[in-house]
């Protein structure tokens, strides 16, 4: 008989948003220190961030407020532009459309309700006459009446890399658009009705333009200051004029029609006559300006790493930005753990970040390359590094300090690591290149194609409650190891869509959940490479997908149980489309960027904290995390009480069999519980 159940349930029974409990007290968790956009107008500053919102701050007074997702201030968090234009704010952002902030409120014009290709990097205000505007994207250039797009132009077809920086109009009425071109021949171009035409000048690639009070076009290059009159082209060079350097960045006029512009080591004044330069230093050879702005006497830039910066006479001088809590946005896509104390923990391309939301502090450590954090029975949390950039394989860190374990103290030195696990009795698994390794007290046991079944490389783990072991693969299907001996699944011994195994995870009542991947293409995350979500009781294979469900992907970056057996899903692929999904066993719930404070609709980690009721979301590295109250029934036991039953088993977490449950993690009949 064929085990495999197909569910046919009809979306108007399954509905979505239908969950006994719903995600509230929603918080954006991020960095102001990537500061992507300045604009001021009389009162206000205005300061966009990549992951951070924007802050607006009061010039006179300096109190500031932070427009962000959570509370529906902003519609996206990632900020690639800003206008003022007859008293509203544009705002245009990486992956949220555009959004119009007035005292009435904020509205939102994307490509489910104003027609646009899509909600990626718009930028590139550009208000006409007529009372229409014309704004940039991905790859286009749109026509706009305040509501729809009324047209569209493609910038680069060749190129996907390709979107609008900037828009302005010169003194015989051309319209210039300046892009970034990943393939260098579209960085300028001039408007026409019916078309975008390719305009290449002699002087460089194209950074950036604006236009003065008489109209003339002014264009940052790589290779110096061009100005256009509407007839000729003079080019201002570190070697035909006093410009102090060639790579000018961004540019723009203060009221006194003097040009401001920015390079690589300095900010460069120019009055018409003489070039004046401020030359500045970061600090951090990673760091770079983004932007800058001139209110009159004040000049400010934008940073990658430290934020809002002011020109005075000591350099750059920093401006700290309220809500600030992390150190960099950018956590790693399979990033997050929580240690003993609730603390999260974050790796970033070039260190450890920790948050504490109690406390609302934030701290970063510069390290090498972290490929994952992971906690451990005891809140200890694990550091497992780029085995290829350093000598050090893996780092603890726990109550007494770190703990540094060397590559050549181990028997894995020839391996390169890819995923760590702790199993119900606290040991530690690690799945290499080069077979499975398990730590038990100070044995290590490694598990290969030599002395097991396992052939290919793990590409995830799980445990049940009585601490089996089961390892999804790319190319071998799912292994099941009892202790003692290892079973194999594959599509053709059992009901396994795939021998591609991308996520598994076992729920409170041993069930195994996972999801299988295209064959061809196994590591692209999108809906279309996944084969939907199997569920298998030991005995029957259950597949859910797009096509009988309310679930908005057939592949998931991440997938959690929760302590009320909830199924927490991770779904990668249109951004339009994911969210995070939660499956009751009945009911589905879809959180997205419409229906609650989400910082974005994808998520690649999934993070629960069951002692406080928190569920931690880490989104595309520089968007930060969203972290939401869980409101479920079953989070602890409330207090520790010898069992009535004398077959249940307690055991703390250094493997020793107790009468009564202590406070905090205990394995109770093989199954993890939290004592509060």
């Amino acid at each position: 008989m064929n085990k495999q159940t197909i569910i046919t349930a009809l979306f108007a029974i399954v509905a979505v948003l239908t969950a006994k409990a719903q995600l509230t007290d929603w918080q954006n968790i991020s960095s102001k220190n990537f500061v992507t956009k300045i604009i001021h107008d009389e009162n206000y500053l205005y300061v966009g961030t990549k992951g951070g919102g924007i802050v607006k701050i009061h010039k006179q007074s300096g109190e500031q407020t932070v427009l962000k997702r959570a509370d529906g201030s902003m519609t996206g968090n990632s900020i690639t532009d800003m206008a003022l234009h007859n008293g509203e704010l544009w705002v245009g952002t990486e992956f949220n459309g555009i959004a119009k902030v007035t005292d009435g409120g904020i509205e939102k014009f994307d490509k489910k309700n104003a027609g646009f290709r899509i909600n990626q990097y718009f930028s590139g205000f550009f208000f006409k006459d007529d009372g229409t505007m014309l704004v940039g994207s991905i790859a286009y250039l749109y026509a706009f009446d305040g509501k729809k797009c009324t047209d569209e132009y493609d910038i680069n077809i060749l190129s996907l890399y390709t979107y609008v920086k900037k828009i302005r109009a010169d003194r015989d009425g051309r319209i210039w658009v300046a892009c970034y071109d990943a393939l260098n021949k579209y960085n300028l171009c001039v408007s026409t009705p019916n078309d975008l035409v390719p305009y290449n000048i002699p002087y460089g690639r194209v950074n950036n333009i604006e236009t003065d009070k008489d109209g003339c076009l002014w264009i940052a290059t790589n290779k110096g200051l061009v100005k256009f009159d509407g007839n000729d082209f003079t080019h201002y060079t570190p070697d035909l004029s006093v410009l102090p350097e060639a790579n000018i960045i961004d540019l723009t006029f203060d009221e006194k029609g003097n040009l401001w512009m920015m390079g690589e080591h300095s900010i460069t004044k120019y009055d018409g006559t003489n070039f004046t330069a401020y030359p500045y230093q970061l600090g951090d050879k990673n760091d770079y300006l983004l932007t800058i702005d001139a209110d009159n006497e004040d000049v400010y830039v934008g940073s990658r790493f430290k934020g809002l910066l002011k020109l005075t006479d000591n350099g750059l001088t920093a401006i700290p930005l309220t809500d600030n809590q992390l150190y960099n946005s950018g956590i790693s896509y399979s990033s997050g753990c929580i240690d003993g104390k609730g603390i999260f923990y974050g790796a970033t391309t070039n260190g450890l970040q920790t948050y504490n939301i109690e406390t609302d502090e934030c701290h970063f450590e510069p390290m090498g390359v972290i490929v994952q954090t992971e906690a451990d029975l005891g809140g200890n949390v694990w550091l497992l590094w780029n085995w290829a950039s350093t000598d050090t394989c893996l780092v603890e860190i726990s109550a007494t300090g770190k703990k540094a374990y060397l590559r050549t103290d181990y028997p894995f030195t020839e391996a390169n690591a890819d995923l760590i696990k702790f199993d119900c009795m606290n040991r530690l698994w690690i799945a290499t290149n080069k077979g499975l390794y398990m730590r038990d007290g100070e044995t290590w046991t490694v598990f290969n194609k030599s002395n097991s079944i396992l052939s290919e490389i793990v590409q995830s783990m799980a445990f049940d409650s009585n601490n089996r072991l089961w390892c999804g693969t790319f190319g071998s299907g799912l292994f099941l190891f009892d202790g003692s001996k290892w079973t194999q699944y594959t599509t053709s011994n059992s009901q396994l869509p795939s021998d591609y195994v991308g996520f598994v995870t076992v729920d409170n009542d041993n069930v195994l959940w996972l999801n299988c991947r295209d064959p061809q293409y196994p590591d692209k995350m999108g809906s279309e490479f996944g084969l939907g979500l199997t569920r298998f009781d030991g005995n029957t294979w259950t597949t859910y997908n797009c096509n009988n469900s309310p679930l908005p992907s057939n592949c998931f970056w991440d997938i959690q149980v929760d302590a009320d057996n909830r199924l927490w899903l991770a779904a990668a692929g249109d951004l339009g489309v994911v969210g995070l999904t939660c499956f009751d066993g009945t009911g589905w719930t879809i959180y997205n960027t419409s229906n609650s404070g989400i910082v974005l609709n994808e998520v690649t980690k999934i993070t629960l904290d069951p002692k406080r009721d928190l569920i931690w979301l880490t989104h595309h590295p520089g968007l930060g995390l969203s972290v939401a109250r869980l409101n479920s029934h079953n989070s602890a036991i409330n207090t520790p009480t010898a069992p009535n039953d004398a077959n249940t088993s307690i055991y703390d977490l250094s493997g020793r069999q107790v009468a009564i449950p202590a406070k905090g993690l205990n394995i109770v009949n093989g199954k993890k519980v939290l004592v509060k």
